[in-house]
């Protein structure tokens, strides 16, 4: 259960000045989306992670001792994300739970008549408003290998950076030059397609947890931009181009 995530059974805490070149080389060897950046990126990264390790903290779940490897490859694929919007994007994660499957979290809904239903739901991750990411280790280790559009750690993200227009509606602060009416139209158009799409019966090029709900289909989506930018460009182009003026390019033709 999820209420044993908070027993700290093994909080891990790592405060470091700098990152040793052979332990950052290694894990940037071992993640192709990492890989794929251009030297400059890797080292913005490279400095962005060392802060991250410094002021966040990390915690296991489950009898799980995060070590530092695990805190490092989590720290270098949530501040990815941020290499162009800037640091200060990520004030509001505290600390990052890191469970050894996926784990099991108590949700209420209720539904068009009013009858309120509970239940445990296996989850990968989950960004909580008070500043708690929870990853699970094997969706974190599936994560930035870009094959199937899917980043456990990329879409926590995405999540808190949506959360800071005070929301999740999948509409975050836009970078200055950005055009507000642009972005709503663009994922609104492809939102309310990926949802015509599954209603008629058609495979979606992306992943249909998209058509939850605004904040998911820009969660999704995030991971494709940085996973599958190609997929993404196929599926939704106008949304491609937002996410690319939003983030930056991903890959090592990379302005970042």
């Amino acid at each position: 259960m999820l209420d044993k995530l908070f027993a700290y059974l093994s909080a891990a805490h790592h405060k470091i000045e700098s990152i040793e070149a052979d332990r950052w080389y290694l894990l940037v060897d071992s993640v192709p989306l990492l890989r794929a950046l251009s030297d400059p990126a890797q080292q913005k990264l490279k400095e962005l992670v060392e802060r991250f390790l410094a002021d966040k903290k990390f915690f296991g779940g489950d009898g799980l001792e995060p070590d530092l490897e695990m805190a490092l490859r989590v720290s270098a694929l949530a501040c990815l994300p941020v290499l162009n919007l800037g640091y200060h994007w990520l004030d509001d994660i505290r600390e990052v739970g890191i469970y050894p499957e996926a784990f099991l979290v108590h949700h209420e809904e209720q539904d068009e008549f009013g009858v309120v239903h509970e239940g445990y739901e296996p989850l990968s991750g989950e960004a909580w408003e008070h500043g708690t990411l929870v990853l699970s280790w094997p969706d974190v280790l599936h994560s930035g290998l870009m094959t199937d559009g899917h980043n456990v750690v990329v879409h926590e993200i995405a999540h808190v950076l949506d959360a800071r227009n005070g929301a999740f509606n999948g509409f975050p602060p836009l970078p200055k030059g950005m055009d507000a009416t642009g972005w709503t139209r663009a994922f609104s158009n492809a939102f309310e397609g990926l949802n015509q799409q599954l209603d008629s019966g058609v495979e979606p090029q992306i992943d249909d947890y998209a058509a939850t709900s605004p904040a998911e289909f820009f969660a999704v989506t995030s991971e494709y931009h940085f996973e599958r930018p190609d997929i993404l460009q196929n599926a939704f182009p106008e949304v491609a181009a937002q996410l690319e003026m939003f983030y930056g390019r991903s890959g090592s033709d990379s302005g970042f």
